[in-house]
């Protein structure tokens, strides 16, 4: 470190010294312990307009590991709370990290004992400049520079321009940190309480964020899942000083936003496009699906009592495009939507999941908590898919259309659970043969509207063999009837 006569030496004839000592004096007091009377020294000559005494100021792209003792200049981006831990010699030693950038870049600095305590004493802030000296070195997340009792911290009044600088998620590794990232928000998920190994109550959130490089899961832990109720899906987010890590159950790499981290809204421009599965690509357990599709059918909602006696609720959809259609499911408040649409209406449904019905064999999306259902103005053309009724074979689901040449009576019966409920017989032919239909529920009123050449449309019915072993078309709750 310069001493206050070398400094003195190169101001000796533009200031007395007794002044110089003064104004070195009165720098000390006003910087409230921020820095030492050798530091002051350098200070009162930079305003002197004497910059090149004390040691040569680098810039933050110019510090290496090899570097050794560094001075520079740069503004506090942020500041981390300070840490006690015990020497060897059995001592309580005092450790703080501040993130701390110019034009050129951004460096850790790694403060000890006597220099941490000025971040508890909330000496040093996030906006900060100050002037640095200490000693780099190679650190746990890449280079950093530290500062002890001997180095230097000192308030600065020079203007600090930060890099911008900002990560693509495609570029997010295992162990980075200090990382900035925007993205859009893809889903947002519940927050949830867990108990801390102190004891205390902790709550944590994530979000999925995307870009133009892929998607990347957000954790938010504690007071940050706040953020989780003040955004909405299709907002942009900018996150500063997040850190990477890998998720033992998932092994995916994930990011982590604690209390030194930033999370906020922004007007940033973000590239990412949703990908979108057609629906004759859809495949048995498959998961966060993206479709779009017109509304073909809308059940009515059904009340059931879940595994731990809380009351659910569960609709279903049924939406194609041109390549076919699909049975959507919607579980508990996604069922909401259900009276918001209409039939021919153009949907889309994000992060769905598939899966096989046990009961019909067909593949079906779910829709959880996770999910997102949404109207959209995309246009997606759809044309209903009629078989042949000489082409039906059993256990597939067909849509056919022909004319009634006869009908049946309306019965009543008695299902497995003491519940009435009604049945009815009708005959449809076309060009190719003639099918027997029986009409369950609902559907077996349906009779009563028809006559004989009436010419209708089934979309939906399930094929099995019925009296006789001949084949037969059963139109339940899911199938629609179609008067021409």
């Amino acid at each position: 470190m310069t001493d206050i006569e070398s400094i003195y030496k190169k101001l000796n004839h533009v200031i007395s010294k007794e002044d110089f000592l003064q104004r070195i004096q009165d720098k000390v007091e006003n910087m409230g312990g921020l820095c030492d009377e050798p530091m002051a020294a350098m200070l009162v000559a930079n305003e002197l307009g004497f910059s090149d005494v004390g040691r040569d100021s680098v810039k933050i792209e110019n510090i290496t590991a090899e570097s050794g003792p560094v001075n520079f200049v740069a503004r506090v981006v942020s500041v981390f709370d300070i840490k006690e831990f015990t020497r060897n010699d059995g001592t309580i030693g005092r450790v703080g990290n501040l993130i701390t950038g110019d034009e050129t870049g951004k460096i850790r600095v790694t403060l000890w004992d006597n220099m941490a305590d000025l971040i508890k004493a909330e000496k040093v802030k996030v906006g900060q400049t100050l002037q640095i000296s200490g000693f780099a070195k190679q650190g746990y997340s890449g280079v950093e520079v530290n500062v002890g009792n001997n180095g230097v911290l000192t308030e600065s009044e020079e203007e600090i321009e930060v890099a911008a600088s900002s990560q693509k998620i495609k570029d997010v590794k295992d162990g980075m940190g200090d990382l900035n990232l925007t993205g859009k928000v893809l889903e947002i998920s519940e927050v949830r309480t867990f108990q801390k190994k102190d004891g205390n109550s902790g709550r944590v959130g994530n979000l999925l964020l995307g870009d133009a490089t892929g998607t990347l899961r957000v954790t938010l832990w504690d007071e940050k899942s706040d953020f989780l109720g003040q955004i909405e899906y299709g907002d942009t987010v900018e996150l500063i000083n997040a850190y990477a890590r890998e998720n033992a159950f998932t092994q995916k790499v994930e990011l982590q936003i604690g209390n030194r981290s930033i999370i906020r809204r922004t007007e940033k421009e973000v590239d990412y496009e949703e990908e979108f599965t057609s629906i004759a690509d859809i495949k048995a357990d498959m998961n966060n699906i993206n479709v779009s599709g017109r509304v073909l059918d809308i059940a009515e909602i059904r009340t059931f009592e879940k595994k731990d006696g809380s009351a659910g609720r569960v609709g279903n959809l049924l939406i194609g495009d041109s390549t076919g259609k699909i049975r959507l499911t919607l579980w508990d408040e996604k069922t909401d939507f259900l009276d918001e649409v209409d039939f021919d209406e153009t949907i889309e449904v994000l992060h769905a999941y598939s899966r096989e019905n046990t009961f019909s064999q067909q593949i079906e999306l779910n829709l959880g908590s996770k999910g997102i259902i949404q109207k959209t103005e995309k246009k997606v053309e759809y044309m209903e898919k009629f078989t042949d009724i000489s082409d039906i074979i059993p256990g597939e689901n067909y849509s056919v259309q022909g004319k009634v040449f006869e009908i049946g009576e309306l019965r009543e019966f008695e299902r497995e659970d003491g519940t009435a409920s009604m049945v009815s017989n009708l005959e449809l032919k076309d060009e190719t043969g003639s099918i027997r239909l029986t009409l369950w529920g609902e559907q077996a009123y349906v009779i009563e509207d028809l006559d004989i050449d009436s010419e209708i449309q089934i979309i939906d019915a399930y094929a099995k063999y019925g009296l006789n072993e001949e084949i037969e078309l059963s139109v339940g709750n899911r199938s629609r009837v179609i008067i021409l």
